[in-house]
């Protein structure tokens, strides 16, 4: 007897926890017990998490880009237009920061586009997630419910653009200093009144349907929030937040490689399945090691010195990398909907 797939991206009892319910678990519990944890804890960087996590799932998008000829002959802008264009300005703002002419214009520029860039792909990640449980589930937003949510997330990518300025004001042109404070304030109260609105939207919605609305579609709006108030009180701990937006994003790669396997159909790991999944992990982690590590390592032996050589190569590998999932996942596309909902029976 044939059976439908459970409506999930990995599985039903994990989603929830990959979409922001583990963020929201421990990065609650570090804010509860912050006065006796270990400060290295809460505001430290792994080095592993960032090899395995962070680092593999820049990696993923790059696979998922590339390893599709349809995808490359598609998204040409992403595939070949954009990074010749970055190496060009990277290259272009090293010379011009190098003696002697020592003008870091240009680099100080592709810092401040990745901080406001990240704001802008941590809140519509969380959309994409919540559209595609959405579409799992056969639920369908109104047009009133979807552009109350988006323009609550795009409150908070506000706040996350005008968080990161302040705090690296060195990137801000003086003449917008005295805006900084009365901008933070009026986007903190903004930013409350967003999840309160957000939330009495989803009990609407829950009201409409007759039915509780799926917790994989809730906790990746109420995560980001969760996020946004652990990082106003650590600053220096975005590091765990770009850890668990990461986790977020791997279950939809993962899922698109799994479904390579399966031809549409929802079945027990087979042997070769497994086999090609652990594969297809390792590839990514090396990917990572090396992106990550070895460049730094190869740039900076024996005696260092390049150091901002690494951060302007990762910044635009970041700036890359959210111009990919701007142009690839979008459930509309009727290609990224049979790759990544091929599981699910209707």
């Amino acid at each position: 007897m044939s059976h439908s797939a459970p409506k999930s991206i990995i599985h039903p009892s994990l989603d929830p926890w990959l979409v922001g319910g583990l963020s929201i678990v421990v990065l609650v519990g570090f804010l509860a017990l912050s006065s006796v944890v270990p400060e290295d804890l809460i505001l430290g960087n792994f080095l592993v998490l960032t090899i395995l996590v962070n680092g593999t799932h820049f990696m993923a998008s790059y696979f998922l880009l590339y390893s599709s000829k349809e995808f490359i002959r598609r998204y040409r802008a992403a595939a070949v237009y954009m990074p010749i264009g970055l190496l060009a300005v990277g290259a272009l703002g090293l010379w011009m920061a190098a003696p002697p002419l020592n003008e870091p214009g240009i680099i100080q520029g592709i810092f401040v586009i990745t901080a406001l860039y990240l704001a802008l792909h941590y809140t519509g990640q969380a959309w994409g997630m919540m559209a595609s449980y959405a579409y799992i589930h056969g639920i369908r937003f109104s047009t009133v419910e979807r552009t109350i949510l988006r323009t609550c997330l795009r409150v908070m990518a506000a706040w996350q653009m005008v968080w990161a300025l302040k705090t690296s004001p060195s990137y801000i042109p003086t003449m917008f200093l005295p805006w900084v404070t009365p901008c933070t304030r009026f986007l903190d109260i903004a930013a409350i009144a967003s999840f309160a609105v957000g939330g009495f939207t989803l009990l609407a919605l829950r009201r409409r349907l007759g039915i509780p609305v799926p917790s994989s579609i809730i906790v990746p709006f109420i995560s980001l929030y969760v996020w946004y108030c652990f990082i106003s009180v650590y600053p220096q701990s975005i590091f765990w937040v770009q850890i668990f937006h990461a986790t977020q994003y791997l279950s939809f790669p993962f899922r698109v490689e799994a479904n390579r396997m399966t031809l549409g159909e929802f079945e027990s790991l087979k042997a070769n399945r497994l086999r090609h999944l652990l594969t297809y992990s390792l590839t990514l982690s090396l990917a990572s090691l090396f992106v990550f590590v070895g460049v730094d390592k190869a740039l900076n032996y024996p005696h260092g010195g390049f150091e901002t050589y690494f951060l302007v190569f990762v910044s635009l590998i970041n700036i890359h990398h959210y111009f990919i999932d701007g142009c690839i996942w979008h459930i509309s596309n009727p290609e990224v909907r049979a790759r990544l909902f091929a599981h699910v029976r209707s």
